[in-house]
């Protein structure tokens, strides 16, 4: 009996083990290998605060796209145990879940698929660390071993750590790393003013938290571009401005279509957020016919907008950031900061607005990683990511963002230039290869086709069960 085994249990690892049990059709040996007590919450869907929420409607975020109503059947079911009904009048389908109740729902599906299966899988739940491959062994940080016929890496996200931030004011009180760390946040007790690294929807969580908390001072967002979390409005898609010719295939060609319909939507007085459904429906056939070079002009243009636009927030966590804007407590800039470190209020830093020469500095009580997280390989610090590359199994895509890998069987590409037949990722490593790895929906159909690759290959099926 072949084993497989699946480095990281959130949610792009439960998924993807969730589709390796319903594929399979006979014996299956199956671990996961993931320090936290529980499969399927990652970082994401880990926080207990339930004002942290899914940032779309749980009408379209069931594990099971035959079945598109399996999500909202669940919540009826379960969310009112779990402390969630949805607000007074709105139907659950059209409702926003917190984050944790949809990571119990994640959880639940995988226990099912498990008891389901019975006899025939032995699934194992190992809470160590990855380390180390050498080829056809997987070493983890407790010493033990695990030989694997199939690796697949859902690596999940690493937190992004600024160059900037000294490490006296890194060890203060007055620096927060990880907003989801409830302990850390009781440093704003006595805060008047914050600053939050970044503006999009890791800055909007800090924000909720803080408020959630008591919080009532000023709030200060620094980001390079300056670009605030927008609001999620669903919105019908735009008509098909692609339905009669062929896909662009060079960057100039799709930024020329974005921005003639952008105009063509603002000269119909029509919601902007009505075309990122429509392109997202392409995005991915537009991206595999583009080189790397026009992939890459491509990511200069348009990358921050995408991200901008596609993860967008939850009506009522934005609305917690509207209140806090309307209250004049909110300042939002365009700036590089240079240094930041202790100071006697907190800690001080220095910036530089976009388009200005002179410098300026700003003193705060709190400072709050709002940066959302590293997806270039070559920065990471995790031992199994530079082992990997060190070693020539997981070479660091050229546009800084996750691995080369086959965007039809998932599996990495070597430095030989092989593609392996024995690693496999699922989720954020593979950003680059496919665009947009990030979402729900995107990190599942990597599941289901990792499944069906496997299956197909024959690489799931042992003896009969």
């Amino acid at each position: 009996m072949g084993r497989i085994v699946i480095i990281g249990g959130g949610f792009a690892g439960a998924a993807a083990a969730i589709k390796i049990i319903a594929g399979s059709s006979g014996r299956l040996d199956l671990t996961v290998v993931e320090p936290r007590e529980r499969l399927g919450r990652g970082i994401a869907y880990a926080t207990a605060n339930r004002d942290h929420l899914v940032n779309g409607l749980a009408g379209g975020f069931g594990l099971h796209p035959e079945d598109p109503g399996h999500l909202v059947r669940w919540l009826e079911e379960h969310a009112e145990k779990l402390g969630w009904t949805p607000p007074a009048g709105t139907p659950c389908a059209v409702s926003s879940p917190p984050r944790a109740v949809f990571g119990a729902y994640v959880e639940h599906e995988l226990d099912r698929a498990i008891a389901s299966a019975g006899e025939r899988l032995r699934f194992t739940h190992l809470r160590d660390r990855a380390i180390d491959f050498d080829g056809e062994v997987v070493t983890l940080a407790s010493g033990a071993r695990l030989a694997a016929d199939r690796i697949v890496l859902a690596t999940g996200l690493f937190r992004k750590e600024p160059a900037f931030v000294t490490r006296a004011l890194a060890q203060s009180r007055a620096y927060v790393r990880d907003v989801f760390d409830t302990d850390a946040l009781t440093s704003a007790a006595g805060a008047k003013h914050v600053l939050l690294l970044g503006s999009g929807l890791t800055m909007l969580d800090a924000v909720v938290s803080l408020e959630t908390r008591g919080f009532r001072g000023a709030y200060t967002a620094v980001s390079r571009r300056g670009l605030l979390v927008q609001a999620r409005r669903e919105a019908e898609p735009w008509p098909d401005m692609f339905a009669d010719g062929p896909l662009p295939k060079t960057a100039r060609d799709v930024l020329r279509r974005v921005q003639r319909e952008r105009r063509q939507l603002a000269a119909n007085g029509e919601d902007w957020q009505r075309l990122p459904p429509l392109f997202r429906q392409y995005a991915a056939a537009i991206w595999r016919q583009l080189d790397t070079g026009e992939r890459a002009k491509l990511v200069r243009h348009l990358g921050s907008f995408w991200n901008l636009v596609q993860h967008r927030a939850a009506t009522p966590s934005f609305a917690v950031l509207d209140r806090v804007r309307g209250e004049g407590r909110f300042q939002n800039l365009a700036a590089t900061i240079t240094a930041l470190e202790p100071a006697a209020s907190g800690a001080r830093a220095t910036l530089r607005p976009r388009g200005e020469r002179q410098a300026l500095s700003l003193d705060v009580d709190l400072v709050v990683n709002g940066l959302g997280f590293e997806f270039d390989w070559n920065r990471l610090k995790d031992p199994l990511v530079r082992n990997l590359v060190a070693k020539g199994f997981a070479v660091p895509h050229p546009l800084g963002s996750g691995v080369r890998a086959d965007p039809d069987t998932l599996a990495l590409v070597g430095r030989d230039g092989r593609v392996s037949t024995r690693l496999f990722a699922v989720g954020h490593a593979l950003r680059a290869e496919m665009w947009e790895a990030s979402s729900i929906r995107e990190q599942l159909d990597h599941a289901i086709r990792l499944a069906k690759v496997l299956n197909r290959a024959g690489l799931m099926i042992g003896e009969a069960a």
